[in-house]
């Protein structure tokens, strides 16, 4: 008998998760953007972008416990997108502390 293959209920599941963190760190990104020029002390964005980061990490948790099923797991478009947006969000969180380093001299 191989192993238990992932039910689709519980691959939703996951992917709901993903794109719940994955929107929260884009949200968090986001409003630094928007708020980059006011007056905000560079604490702030450093607790805006750990928090962001935190989020990510949390939805890498989740694709990841797929990846480990990876054999008995069925195609999936609510995870790919959920995938799509972790990955895009990865980007710009990227995009976003290479600015900052870039054009204030923050690390």
């Amino acid at each position: 008998m191989g192993p238990l293959k992932m039910t689709d209920e519980q691959l939703n599941g996951i992917a709901m998760k993903m794109l719940t963190y994955s929107g929260k760190a884009k949200s968090i990104l986001s409003d630094l953007m928007d708020h980059l020029n006011s007056s905000s002390h560079d604490s702030d964005i450093d607790a805006q972008l750990n928090e962001a980061h935190q989020w990510l990490v949390q939805a890498h948790q989740q694709q990841n416990l797929v990846i480990a099923e990876a054999e008995t797991v069925g195609y999936s478009l609510l995870f790919t997108h959920a995938q799509d947006t972790l990955m895009n969000t990865e980007t710009i969180e990227f995009v976003i502390r290479k600015s900052i380093a870039a054009f204030t001299n923050h690390s």
